[in-house]
């Protein structure tokens, strides 16, 4: 059974997109050091990470 998840959004523009996530859907989060935020997704977990250029692939389980 999964009864938790750590989902990681990447992004172009990562503090913009952290500030919509805590201000305007108001989760609720703490700061890893350095304004990483990690947003409260009980019984989960969610950070934007900047990228440049086009996002890693990912693959499908």
């Amino acid at each position: 059974m999964i009864n938790g998840a750590h989902v990681i959004l990447y992004s172009q523009d990562a503090e913009a997109d952290r500030a919509f996530i805590r201000d305007v859907l108001a989760f609720r989060g703490v700061d890893a050091g350095g304004g990483w935020l990690i947003f409260k997704l009980s019984p989960a977990e969610s950070a934007v990470h900047p990228t440049e250029g086009a996002p890693p692939s990912t693959s499908s389980v």
